[in-house]
């Protein structure tokens, strides 16, 4: 019998070499030709590429409210169609992402998303403002998934997973500093498109690093045994705990401008302010590549939820421009560490290996529907409503997550030492 175990922040996989058993994929750290720098760094990019329009969800839906003289319902169901072609794609990426060309791939997607926000950014008419922003969504998408997936091939995922989160947040920040007191201060709405179609046109290069493949994860001694049922319930719980977290992340993040607009806050303050915000999402990141498995997943995402509902309290209660960014900076961390721990509870009762794949629909499904659900409320009862709806969602996304890691922890210790027994 050969036990190997690797683990990390986001994943834990263990490799059984018996009769029976949990059988379920352990990389090979020699000849891995993921583990060069170059196309770790390649892979990095395009995953900030890939979550851009996403970081910039904030500044995006002012930006299209105020020039496109849009209300709060119809900013929340433009980027809600912006998710739905980013979710509806990674839903099929199981059944492609080993079978297409990486690097081919990843530039016709990126040449898709610029000619379609371009096109957004040129049109009048509603209607193909919305397919514009649904094409962006899935082109983005596809290289995004293209880039966890590389990623995912590493011999040292937890490491590059944290870059790869820092990278995301830190192409945001950087976008949302310089954007509205350039472009969007010059060219209003197309200035903002034209902006994230530049930043694509800057770092596309990097492409050229990314291999055209990966190497299968899926190298089996034998047949996998199905989750017994207890476990299986317990990662279908974990992840609506991911769902419902990015839900609640989202639907505040979406409209955290929008507040800070009502209250009558300077816009290129605000700006600075959210650039500043996805700073404490790095160090939100970080905390928990820093931290890693010594505390558990659930103690550490509890202490996200935690911060998380401080972050909204102050928020509600924003008087001063102080009072904003302090809670804005709490939220961004909040969400930077706890998704991180979302994601790795799931890691951690998939024996199997195929669930975790769903995280990605998973978070989509949340993130899509957030902010035109948030558009609805405050457009019918104002920003309170957003708060209230966002603090019940992240306490049910606790209990979700605590829930699965109890029900999954009995029959997963009993499979590992029956493992180890044989």
């Amino acid at each position: 019998m050969t036990l190997c175990i690797s683990t990390g922040l986001h994943h834990q996989i263990f490799e059984i070499r018996a009769n029976n058993g949990y059988q379920v994929p352990c990389e090979l750290t020699n000849n891995n030709p993921m583990d060069r720098k170059l196309a770790i760094l390649s892979a990095v990019v395009l995953s900030a590429l890939g979550a851009l329009f996403y970081n910039l969800l904030p500044m995006f839906l002012g930006v299209a409210q105020d020039y496109r003289e849009l209300d709060n319902r119809s900013i929340g169901l433009l980027s809600s169609m912006f998710f739905a072609g980013f979710t509806l794609t990674t839903s099929t990426a199981f059944f492609w992402i080993r079978r297409i060309n990486w690097r081919t791939v990843s530039w016709l997607a990126l040449a898709v998303a610029c000619l379609a926000l371009l096109m957004a950014g040129y049109t009048r008419s509603h209607a193909l403002l919305m397919l514009c922003v649904f094409i962006a969504g899935s082109a983005f998408s596809t290289v995004y998934g293209i880039a966890a997936t590389a990623l995912s091939d590493t011999s040292n995922r937890a490491r590059w997973y944290g870059l790869k989160i820092s990278a995301e947040a830190m192409l945001g920040a950087i976008g949302l500093f310089v954007l509205p007191a350039t472009l969007v201060a010059g060219y209003g709405f197309m200035g903002m498109m034209a902006g994230m179609v530049l930043v694509v046109v800057l770092l596309a290069p990097a492409l050229s690093w990314l291999p055209s493949a990966g190497k299968s994860q899926l190298k089996l001694d034998g047949t996998c045994k199905p989750l017994p049922v207890q476990l299986r319930l317990a990662v279908w719980v974990g992840l609506f705990a991911a769902s419902a977290f990015m839900f609640s992340a989202t639907m505040i993040w979406a409209f955290v401008e929008r507040l800070a607009s009502t209250a009558g806050f300077e816009p290129v303050l605000v700006g600075k302010i959210l650039s500043l915000t996805l700073v404490f999402a790095v160090l939100g990141s970080l905390l928990a590549v820093v931290l890693g498995d010594r505390f558990g997943s659930g103690k550490p995402f509890a202490a996200a939820t935690l911060i998380f509902l401080i972050a909204l309290a102050r928020l509600s209660q924003t008087t001063t421009l102080t009072d904003y960014a302090i809670g804005a900076c709490l939220l961004t961390l909040a969400i930077g560490l706890g998704i991180t721990y979302v994601i790795t509870i799931v890691a951690e009762l998939d024996m199997d290996g195929r669930y975790v794949v769903l995280t990605v629909p998973a978070i989509g499904v949340g993130v899509m529907s957030a902010p035109a659900i948030g558009g609805l409320l405050t457009a019918s009862q104002g920003f309170s409503a957003i708060f209230v709806v966002g603090s019940v969602s992240i306490v049910l996304s606790l209990l979700a997550g605590l829930f699965a890691l109890k029900k999954g922890r009995s029959p997963l210790a009993s499979g590992k030492q029956q493992n180890i027994q044989q």
